[in-house]
């Protein structure tokens, strides 16, 4: 089963949840780490207990409470190499170990969630979308190409 929940949209800010089994998935942290983590909360979700966060691109409503949280909670944050490069001095230090990357276009596991990560039109160094898929199930995010 996979459980999708989209805690934040908008200019404001921007936060998905998505979980599969034992991997629960945030896309993008667009608000600060309090706001992020009272809204899982609110959905019944220890934030303590996040696999990840997945970035589409490197706006700050969707990348605010992003260091804080991999800093605060030990979270991998995942990016392609050009996010990383526009978005590292955005959320400040996060640890090697919390550092990972994507090529977009090429499908990548955590742990039961197959993520594929494709381009979107955006005006950011390499916008992408997600479709994420769990058993026979797929769903597909993709923000800002309005």
């Amino acid at each position: 089963m996979i459980k999708f929940c989209s805690l934040f949209s908008g200019s404001s800010g921007n936060a998905i949840f998505i979980s599969a089994e034992k991997i629960k998935l945030l896309i993008d942290a667009g608000l600060s780490g309090k706001r992020i983590i009272e809204a899982l909360v609110s959905i019944g979700e220890k934030p303590s207990e996040l696999s990840a966060i997945l970035v589409t691109h490197e706006h700050s409503d969707h990348i605010k409470g992003v260091g804080i949280l991999s800093r605060r909670l030990g979270i991998p944050i995942y990016a392609n190499e050009s996010t990383w490069g526009e978005m590292q001095s955005m959320i400040g230090p996060v640890s090697e170990k919390n550092r990972h990357y994507f090529s977009t276009g090429c499908e990548f596991e955590l742990g039961a969630i197959r993520i594929n990560p494709f381009p979107i039109p955006h005006d950011a160094s390499e916008p992408v979308g997600f479709s994420f898929f769990a058993g026979n199930k797929k769903i597909t995010i993709a923000t800002d190409i309005g």
